[in-house]
């Protein structure tokens, strides 16, 4: 199923190598002229701003934009992919809806893979007040402690899991790669998470296409609440081997047997060529079918966890 070989991960899972290189470059180089990476999007993303909520003792789920999410379970509080502002080449299209402060205590921190829309070092610098414990995949604590030293990690392999206090966090697998120059391909592992506490699961998929692996996972865990990406598929020659279009989220989700899917990973980064906008339309509408399954959050709303 994966593999390590002369320094990088490679498998089934991995769909780097589903991807031309002379594709991708004449794409970026010569794609839609419509298309400005560094411009503020006319179709702004709806935030919900209450601060208060983030208070509550009830467990929840928080959406705070693109892939980064504020989970509450079994009175611990794990962030997930914590991107607080711009990126390399790209201006968030939303400003991130609450303060550092604001979010309160953080016990633990966990980062998916290491692309820059979800790894994000000059965030994560910010949260060392918080000291939280990252959980991370194999051999990116180095990449971590360049930036935070101070921080404590641990890395899991797909399946691995790490628990204290009842709270349990497996690193699941994801249909993806990892770069963040030129030279680094797949040296750090990459996934989602399972959060696990008293027979509740939460599933975060982080970046992936479509595969064998939801069904996998579904088969392991009794998934409540899966939190799937929706954006960043066009061009679809070069998307669909890493990311997922919002009907094929729902299919995952399906794959899953999960009871709840709580969209992600749109909205907020101008990524692709699809319109910003697009992946909220299209999987509200497929929300108008599935309104008892599909859970759609403004960012910085706070869900109440019900299951």
């Amino acid at each position: 199923m994966k593999t390590y070989r002369k320094g990088r991960f490679v498998g089934k899972y991995d769909s780097s190598t589903e991807v031309n290189l002379f594709k991708v470059l004449k794409w970026k180089l010569f794609g839609k002229p419509d298309i400005d990476f560094g411009k503020k999007s006319p179709v702004p993303l709806a935030v919900q701003y209450t601060p208060e909520q983030l208070l509550q003792k009830e467990d929840f789920i928080c959406w705070l934009s693109h892939a980064t999410f504020l989970i509450q379970l079994g009175g611990k509080r794990i962030l997930i992919d914590p991107v607080f502002g711009d990126i390399p080449f790209y201006k968030r299209q939303v400003d991130f809806p609450y303060s550092v402060e604001e979010l309160g205590k953080v016990d633990y921190l966990l980062v998916s893979h290491v692309h820059y829309d979800h790894f994000d070092t000059h965030s994560i610098q910010m949260l060392t007040v918080k000291n939280p414990k990252a959980v991370l995949p194999l051999h990116m604590s180095k990449l971590l402690h360049r930036t935070v030293p101070s921080l404590k990690s641990v890395e899991l392999d797909w399946y691995e899991s790490h628990e204290k206090q009842g709270l349990k966090i497996t690193l699941v697998p994801a249909k993806h790669w990892g770069r963040r120059g030129l030279f680094d391909r797949n040296r750090v592992l990459w996934g989602g998470y399972v959060l696990s506490y008293e027979g509740k699961n939460i599933y975060f998929a982080g970046d992936t296409a479509p595969g064998e692996h939801f069904e996998e996972i579904g088969r392991q865990f009794e998934i409540d609440y899966a939190l799937l990406p929706i954006g960043a598929y066009r061009p679809e020659f070069i998307m669909k081997h890493n990311h997922l279009d919002p009907q094929e989220a729902f299919e995952a989700f399906r794959q899953l047997k999960a009871k709840k899917m709580v969209p992600m990973h749109y909205g907020t980064f101008k990524l692709t060529d699809e319109p910003l906008d697009e992946p909220l339309q299209w999987i509200g509408k497929i929300a108008e079918a599935n309104s008892d399954k599909i859970v759609i959050l403004k960012a910085g709303e706070i869900y109440t966890l019900t299951i």
